[in-house]
């Protein structure tokens, strides 16, 4: 049910299995256009509708491409770029073993046995992604394309676009941990991967800022050992980290979101300390929380709980 706030000048809603939110000072017509696209975009990315682009690509692969809308091919080709700069820690084929093997987002998600694992997991490969034209091909028969580590991002950096070429003078975009915003001063909370509350609150600058939180809280099967990011080698979850927050300045929603999907399956940050975005991460065996050194020189103020 979408609820409106004409006072506040926000929107909020049901998208991608989890809530956006959008806020600015812009007519209630204009931020309705925003849950729009959010709604069509996830009718042509999600793998869980039946009649999207990514599941008719998924139910041929092996067979034959299919030709897609502009917004598939862009977000295709931004998932293999980040899927090769990470060497497939992200990865958007990750779908054989996410959906397939583990079921998340199904009514059927289970603990899967080692065979299984290791059968499916030889369907996980990037490279295997032939994108020619307007056209999209997995190679194998058997592979799935699974855009939940990109998917939001993407949307939430179209969305702050969309409002930017209006002319809005401030806004802010969340779809589940993704966040785009400028023109003010905006608080931020950072969720606690295991209380009610906030580990920290980050006041972003006024110049356009991304955000990315994935946690092993998100989604999981019977504990949170058993979350839903996926190391593409073993097929399993790693467990260095319950909780890695990115931030970037600039409109990177695509970009942060499958980073923090790769840093999580990382043991080390030293792949990615020359990248363009800061990172907060809370190791998962003592709970410490590490910030890296220019952290504080992207946002106006951090305060920690």
């Amino acid at each position: 049910m979408l609820r409106m706030f004409k006072k506040t000048n926000q929107l909020k809603d049901s998208v991608m299995s989890t809530q956006i939110l959008i806020k600015g000072k812009a007519d209630i017509e204009i931020l309705k256009t925003c849950i729009n696209i959010a709604k069509d975009l996830e009718n042509k990315l999600s793998a869980y509708k039946e009649d999207s682009f990514i599941s008719l690509i998924n139910k041929n692969a092996g067979k034959k491409p299919i030709s897609c809308p502009p917004e598939v091919i862009e977000v295709l080709k931004i998932a293999v770029k980040i899927a090769q700069e990470t060497e497939g820690r992200f990865d958007p084929t990750v779908g054989a073993l996410t959906q397939k093997t583990y079921g998340f987002g199904t009514k059927k998600e289970k603990i899967p046995e080692e065979k299984e694992i290791l059968e499916k997991k030889r369907l996980v490969n990037y490279k295997e992604i032939e994108i020619k034209d307007n056209k999209i091909f997995l190679k194998k028969k058997g592979m799935a394309l699974d855009l939940g580590g990109i998917g939001k991002g993407f949307a939430c950096e179209k969305i702050i676009e969309y409002l930017h070429k209006k002319g809005i003078p401030n806004a802010l975009v969340s779809i589940g941990g993704e966040i785009c915003c400028y023109g003010k001063h905006w608080n931020i909370g950072i969720k606690h991967p295991r209380e009610d509350r906030f580990i920290a609150v980050i006041t972003t600058k006024e110049g356009k800022t991304t955000i990315s939180t994935s946690g092993d809280y998100e989604r999981f099967i019977d504990s949170m050992d058993y979350h839903h990011i996926l190391d593409t080698k073993t097929g399993k979850q790693n467990n260095f980290y319950s909780s890695v927050t990115l931030v970037s300045e600039g409109f990177k929603g695509a970009r942060l979101d499958a980073y923090a999907t790769a840093i999580f399956n990382s043991s080390t940050i030293n792949p990615f300390i020359k990248k363009d975005f800061d990172m907060m991460y809370i190791q998962k065996e003592n709970n410490n929380i590490t910030i890296t050194e220019g952290f504080l020189s992207k946002v106006e103020k951090l305060v920690m709980f």
